[in-house]
């Protein structure tokens, strides 16, 4: 068998928010996985109806790595969200304490904690943007 050709190819992509993007990602070729025209010929002299097994073993490999990257994808969609929630929450239970120290007269530590909150939202969003550009480059 020849080895699989790995060809870059642009993929439709649907986000969190449901909209579809064109990103990068690397396939492998049936055809370049498959013996050459002359050897399925030999196969199929020796075993009758080997070339035909021998395809259809090749489109349910294709299926298989299909389905898996689409597992993978709905998994790392499902997971961003969760991490989207639990910061959501945490920085909005932040602000809150910082408020309630800053009404019982705590201004200080409420202001210290506000402040480290508003830091750290900015600093998700941020790494959140960058993580995304770096994973869109690699495909």
């Amino acid at each position: 068998m020849k080895t699989a050709k790995t060809v870059k190819t642009e993929k439709s992509v649907k986000s969190l928010k449901g909209e579809r993007h064109l990103a990068n990602a690397e396939i492998k070729t049936i055809l370049e996985s498959l013996p050459a025209p002359e050897d399925l010929a030999k196969y199929e002299k020796i075993i009758p109806g080997g070339a035909e097994r021998i395809l259809e073993l090749a489109e349910k490999q294709c299926l298989h790595r299909q389905e898996y990257e689409n597992r993978t994808l709905e998994t790392e969609q499902r997971a961003d969200k969760i991490r989207l929630g639990v910061t959501f929450v945490l920085g909005l239970a932040a602000g809150i304490l910082g408020g309630v120290l800053l009404i019982n007269g705590s201004e200080l530590a409420g202001l210290i904690i506000i402040l480290i909150d508003a830091a750290a939202l900015v600093w998700v969003a941020l790494s959140a943007g960058r993580r995304d550009s770096d994973n869109t480059e690699s495909e």
